[in-house]
């Protein structure tokens, strides 16, 4: 069993993974000005509840950690979180590591822990060539041909992102109050607005998929989306577009597998030098 995390710009999620599957997990505000306190006592609770729960010294059986972050400010602050929760010094997601695809990036440095997990779990789960879909803080495009070769992608404002930036820079549309639809036609400023933001998001992703899916020479290509509202808005898209909720997750259960042997090894390296 191991301990998976997915640090985003507005939640973490945390989760329990065994032989790959998640058998409990927690979302919690990021805070990113909040301290090792605050990550602590959540990380520590979330393993208390369960042990609670389930009747069962549930972190005894925990091997290892694994963090996708997109919030590098907090890396340190959660690698000395999880450590004191679990005892286990947490893996970072990176290009660095083994993760079954070949990082065509121009700076494989650059690339997102998030894209990253998500591409690898698209691959192991789907087959390649696949397009990711990630709606979130922001709505990421990760393309993988047949080679498993992580092309690229785009990046464009998630909807709720998109909601919030109107309702900041336009003095006369309102900032809250929107609901998801799947209508064409608005009958007031709220409802155009969030046909702008959700069904609108719907049709841009329909197009991209489409221009993509041509860029990869019009073969058949495999599309899959994650993230929170992704289930209701890709349920309005012409394509087939299978909704993962737990892709990240299953992203973090592979690539630690790929490295298991390796922080093992590291592992041992460190008790061997301590003790010498």
């Amino acid at each position: 069993m191991i301990l998976a995390i997915d640090v985003g710009n507005t939640n973490i999620v945390a989760g329990l993974l065994k032989e790959g599957s998640v058998s409990y997990a927690k979302r919690y505000e990021t805070g990113k000005s909040k301290g090792y306190e605050y990550h602590y006592k959540e990380l520590k609770g979330f393993i208390e509840d369960i042990k609670r729960e389930s009747n069962n010294s549930v972190d005894k059986e925990i091997e290892g950690a694994i963090i996708s972050s997109v919030v590098p400010p907090l890396n340190s602050i959660l690698k000395k979180a999880v450590k004191d929760a679990i005892g286990c010094e947490p893996l970072f997601v990176s290009h660095a590591l083994e993760t079954g695809l070949q990082i065509k990036y121009d700076d494989p440095s650059k690339l997102g822990a998030d894209l990253i997990c998500v591409a690898a779990a698209a691959v192991v789960k789907y087959g390649a060539p696949v397009i990711v879909i990630d709606i979130g803080t922001a709505t990421t495009f990760s393309v993988v041909n047949k080679n498993k070769e992580y092309l690229g992608g785009a990046i464009a404002p998630g909807p709720y992102t998109s909601l919030k930036a109107l309702g900041k820079l336009a003095s006369q549309l309102p900032e809250n109050g929107f609901e998801f639809t799947d209508k064409i036609i608005g009958t007031n400023t709220l409802s155009c607005m969030s046909i702008g933001a959700f069904t609108a998001h719907a049709a841009m992703i329909d197009e991209m998929c489409f221009r993509m899916s041509k860029e990869l020479g019009g073969e058949k290509v495999n599309f899959v989306a994650t993230g929170g509202p992704a289930g209701e808005i890709t349920s309005m898209c012409r394509n087939e577009i299978k909704y993962d909720r737990e892709l990240m997750l299953t992203g973090l259960w592979e690539i630690y597998k790929m490295n298991a042997e390796k922080v093992s090894k590291s592992a041992k390296n460190k008790k061997q030098t301590i003790k010498n």
